[in-house]
């Protein structure tokens, strides 16, 4: 019970991006779906139920079983370290390689800006209230998994965007982050489960509130990669009006 007081509280900062969220959805019908909230929801109630109620049935037999039997005693795997970002890079870069998204550059970004400042703001106060010991020992910071909410946020974001073709390759480097953190005896579990539920979750807040924030900053839609317009240039020779040299003017529209 005393692990579960904490988490109970600090639940209801979900509560505030996700009203927000709905009350997006009354403005902007396309952005809220009920369903959305079904694959975040048991994530997180997983992670969080395990890590109240069932540490020593599974999260500690997982770690024994990791550690003992597949890791055995190897050198930490870092790499994780780097590919949490890769989905977030995708989310950003592919629109701009020519593949289709759902929204253009702007409007990623600021998804994905509105995202990661709620997933920080949430996982930063969950981690320093909570006070989880990590499996190694080295502090009291393990739930939920960082790594593991930072690319699940990438993940779903390409998801959107982009469709399961590229959704899925970035779900695989997700999954293989949150794997590698249990490896590496980083995180439980439980705190793995509730990073990716976490992670999703906020995704779809920056997509819920991405209409709301351009309204009431009057950002307007720009159609960079999103529509495809022809590049224009224009080549005019120009004459000093004080040296009388002939010039020549380039103007580029894109």
């Amino acid at each position: 019970m005393r692990r579960l007081l904490p988490i109970l509280s600090l639940l209801l900062l979900l509560a505030g991006p996700a009203a927000s969220a709905q009350v997006a959805a009354r403005v902007d019908t396309s952005a809220f779906r009920a369903r959305q909230l079904i694959a975040p929801g048991v994530l997180l109630t997983s992670g969080v139920a395990i890590h109240c109620f069932g540490h020593d049935a599974v999260d500690v037999p997982v770690n024994t079983w990791t550690q003992e039997k597949w890791r055995r005693g190897r050198p930490e795997l870092g790499f994780d370290n780097y590919i949490q970002y890769l989905p977030l890079a995708m989310d950003l870069s592919l629109g701009l390689a020519g593949v289709p998204s759902e929204h253009a550059f702007v409007d990623r970004a600021i998804e994905t800006a509105l995202g990661a400042v709620t997933l920080g703001a949430i996982s930063w106060t969950m981690k320093t209230v909570i006070n989880s010991p990590r499996p190694n020992g080295v502090d009291g910071r393990s739930f939920p998994s960082g790594h593991t909410d930072w690319v699940f946020l990438g993940a779903e974001l390409v998801r959107m965007e982009y469709g399961w073709g590229w959704g899925a390759g970035a779900y695989a480097i997700a999954t293989t982050v949150a794997v590698m953190r249990n490896y590496n005896n980083w995180h439980w579990l439980s705190d793995c489960l509730a990073g990716a539920g976490l992670g999703i979750l906020t995704a779809h807040v920056g997509r819920w509130m991405l209409e709301p924030t351009k309204r009431l900053l009057h950002i307007p839609t720009i159609p960079w990669d999103g529509v495809k317009r022809p590049v224009q240039m224009a080549v005019a020779p120009t004459v000093d009006p004080f040296s009388g040299a002939v010039c020549t003017t380039l103007a580029i529209s894109f």
